[in-house]
């Protein structure tokens, strides 16, 4: 099995990207992937019907989410993937983080209104018309409303950090983060981790403490991720013995850049995650 078949970060409706969850599979394997998982944020509404439209085309599926967490002050996220989606401990802090991202709507739609843009009509049809609130979202409507010309524009000008709509959420913490996924019987790895605005010393400090809380693996290589950052990850992977995963973190297929699959290589020198005993026999 080559590398570019497997993807092991994709995001369906049932958060923030553009494709229905049986669509997103289907999509996945004319782009060529094999082995896929579906890690939405803080959801695994999309599970059940991805994994039947896995099973109908014959695609090997694995059960995931996108956790958000903090450390120290600073949002990261953690990769579940072979998780359960049915054990409690896990629904609880799903139940937790969806009243969280509603108390942020709130919050993000009022900063809005008060910058002079459409919040609360953004945050009416967000909710209207998707399962999940995110600051994506409010990008795409503000996009749509013509308050902003793009998605970026949207992020620079109000919802990325520092900006008049940046509101900070009350995550649980990375070690809470990792051990919820572990309960759910699955394997917690760190996502796209150059993408943090971090020293050295402080990406080294998160990754061994992630490691500690029993994380397992590290998004070596991750969509829109340059050679320098695989070169960092690889690091951090051999200098913290974690397993090397790989995923697109793929939204959107207007996006032509970022397709499902389309991936760097793992270096030979990181272990796949794919050779854990949680995947099927055929990708050891």
């Amino acid at each position: 099995m080559m590398q570019g078949d497997i993807d092991l970060h994709l995001h369906s409706q049932s958060s923030d990207g553009r494709l229905e969850a049986g669509e997103l599979v289907r999509h996945a394997y004319r782009c060529g992937v094999r082995l896929m998982a579906l890690t939405d944020h803080d959801t695994t509404a999309g599970l059940a019907a991805a994994a039947a439209a896995a099973r109908q085309i014959g695609m090997d599926f694995v059960p995931g989410i996108e956790i958000s967490a903090d450390w120290r002050g600073r949002t990261v996220h953690v990769l579940g993937l072979g998780i359960d989606p049915e054990m409690a401990g896990l629904r609880d802090g799903i139940r937790r983080l969806g009243v969280e991202r509603e108390r942020r709507a709130d919050a993000i739609a009022v900063r809005l209104d008060a910058a002079g843009a459409p919040g609360s009509e953004a945050l009416a049809h967000i909710r209207a018309t998707a399962p999940m609130v995110t600051r994506t979202h409010f990008a795409r409507r503000l996009t749509e409303l013509g308050a902003v010309r793009s998605l970026a524009e949207a992020f620079d000008r109000y919802l990325g950090c520092g900006r008049p709509a940046a509101v900070r959420s009350a995550w649980p913490d990375l070690a809470e983060a990792v051990a919820w996924v572990c309960a759910a019987g699955g394997i917690a790895a760190l996502a796209h981790p150059m993408r943090y605005t971090l020293s050295a010393g402080a990406r080294r400090e998160m990754t061994g403490e992630f490691r500690d809380a029993g994380g397992r693996a590290i998004e070596v290589v991750c969509g829109g991720g340059s050679a320098t950052h695989l070169q960092q990850a690889t690091l951090l992977a051999h200098r913290y013995a974690l397993y090397g995963s790989i995923g697109s973190d793929f939204h959107d297929p207007a996006v032509p850049w970022n397709p499902p699959g389309r991936l760097a290589k793992l270096p030979a020198s990181v272990r796949p995650i794919w050779t854990d005993t949680m995947f099927p026999a055929r990708f050891n």
